[in-house]
């Protein structure tokens, strides 16, 4: 089987079972919502274009739901890594199990996993979740999937990827949250509270004008994913800012502009490690 074929497989499989995930809980009367690869994938309408490997399952709730959330998942045959909830301060729970995701005669991976995240996604920026996961049936609101990619400061080409997936086939780049909607209002106002945020925003997007540009002005997604960026990109530049803003831009990147991306991410029990 090719690797692009299972791979496909793989998100298809994954996507499915983060469903009955959300289903189980909305069940239950808990908030429990898609963000990350798997996020990004519910808003993809063009598979061959979003295709890419996907680990992991990324999970948001508020903080009073943990418990449950957390009883939800041990029940459904998942075992809790307790060293990310020590490592993370409590932002970030973390589960893991074996594999059931087969391709052929072997496994995608040796271990499912799913990440917790709690009240916020936290990497080079905080992005506040809490009053933001109604906006959805599965996902944090397409706004908040794309910003999530937008935040990072070190992107990869899967994060560009999955940047240029939601910007492409998001239903409109609108200036209110609604399903399948970029709230450019909402982006651009949190850039003009944090200009470290608002610079990883404004070098992303030029990341993914880059990215686009390699298809070629042929390609009938250069011109309308352009057109998206130039309006994301023109209602952060428009946005006011106070002084605190303008006096940290005058800074520039001669200090910090994001939060050091600890270690968190690679504690997980590697295969016979597990408690």
């Amino acid at each position: 089987m090719a690797a692009a074929h299972a791979h496909e497989l793989n998100a298809h499989g994954m996507l499915a079972e983060a469903h009955d995930i959300v289903d189980a809980a909305r069940a239950r009367g808990i908030v429990l919502r898609l963000v990350g690869g798997l996020a990004v994938r519910e808003h993809c309408r063009d598979a061959t274009f979003c295709e890419r490997p996907i680990r992991d399952i990324d999970l948001v709730t508020v903080r009073r739901s943990s418990r449950a959330v957390t009883n939800l998942l041990t029940g459904l045959g998942w075992t809790e890594n307790r060293q990310v909830a020590m490592a993370s301060g409590g932002r970030k729970r973390q589960f893991f199990r074996r594999c059931r995701h087969p391709v052929g005669s072997g496994r995608v991976h040796d271990d499912d996993r799913i990440d917790l995240y709690l009240d916020a996604f936290q990497l080079h920026h905080r992005v506040d979740l809490r009053s933001r996961l109604e906006l959805e049936s599965y996902t944090v609101s397409t706004s908040d999937v794309l910003l999530v990619k937008l935040q990072r400061t070190e992107a990869n080409h899967d994060d560009v990827r999955d940047m240029v997936t939601v910007i492409k086939d998001a239903l409109a780049i609108g200036e209110d949250d609604a399903s399948g909607v970029v709230n450019r209002r909402y982006l651009a106002r949190l850039c003009a509270s944090d200009w470290g945020l608002s610079h990883d925003v404004s070098r992303n997007l030029a990341r993914c004008r880059a990215a686009i540009a390699e298809r070629g002005a042929d390609d009938p997604a250069v011109g309308s994913v352009g057109a998206r960026l130039d309006a994301l990109q023109q209602a952060i530049d428009e946005q006011p800012k106070d002084w605190r803003w303008r006096l940290r831009a005058a800074l520039g990147e001669r200090f910090a502009w994001h939060e050091p991306v600890d270690d968190v991410e690679a504690v997980y029990f590697a295969p016979g490690e597990r408690p």
